[in-house]
């Protein structure tokens, strides 16, 4: 497995980019699958790099650290890990306080959200658009994502699968 850490700064962004270009490149991914893998790696970094520690005290390390691996299966893995507070990216928002009994009949309100977002934001005309907000809808819907909590460290392991090739076309 390889792996790259680096603070987690957005001059450091295109190091991390480019670490999972060539991971995707050696894992023998197509041109759009290589695409998802950016995409969905940039947003979930930029989410760490704003995020992870806005509670840090001046000066504090800020790591954030990228591995690449190929699971048996085939697919490529990019493991991304940061050491700010937990927060889970794929899991459900938690339910509001105010949320009428039974709370599993309700539909998740972060998935809500994010599908609100991203059709009011898809329907703006690019003057309109909002910048950001779209990158939890990014991380669950463009790969396979699960969080784990090791220790203090937040855990999200991103499986890419080649997309599939239409043959009867």
């Amino acid at each position: 497995m390889q792996s790259l850490r680096l603070p987690a700064t957005e001059e450091n962004l295109p190091h991390f980019l480019l670490f999972a270009q060539e991971a995707a490149e050696a894992a023998g991914l197509d041109m759009g699958s290589a695409q998802r893998v950016e995409l969905v790696l940039e947003e979930a970094l930029v989410n760490v790099i704003r995020h992870a520690y806005t509670q840090a005290p001046p000066g504090a390390e800020r790591p954030a650290e990228l591995s690449a691996s190929v699971d048996p299966d085939g697919v490529l893995r990019m493991t991304l890990k940061d050491w700010g507070p937990p927060f889970d990216p794929v899991g459900p928002a938690p339910a509001p306080l105010d949320a009428p009994l039974p709370l599993d009949e309700l539909p998740d309100p972060l998935t809500a959200e994010l599908e609100a977002s991203l059709l009011n934001n898809l329907e703006a005309d690019l003057e309109h658009r909002a910048l950001g907000g779209m990158g939890l809808f990014l991380i669950r819907t463009m790969s396979q994502p699960s969080y784990t909590r090791q220790g203090e460290a937040n855990v999200l392991s991103l499986r890419f699968a080649p997309q599939e090739v239409d043959t009867d076309a």
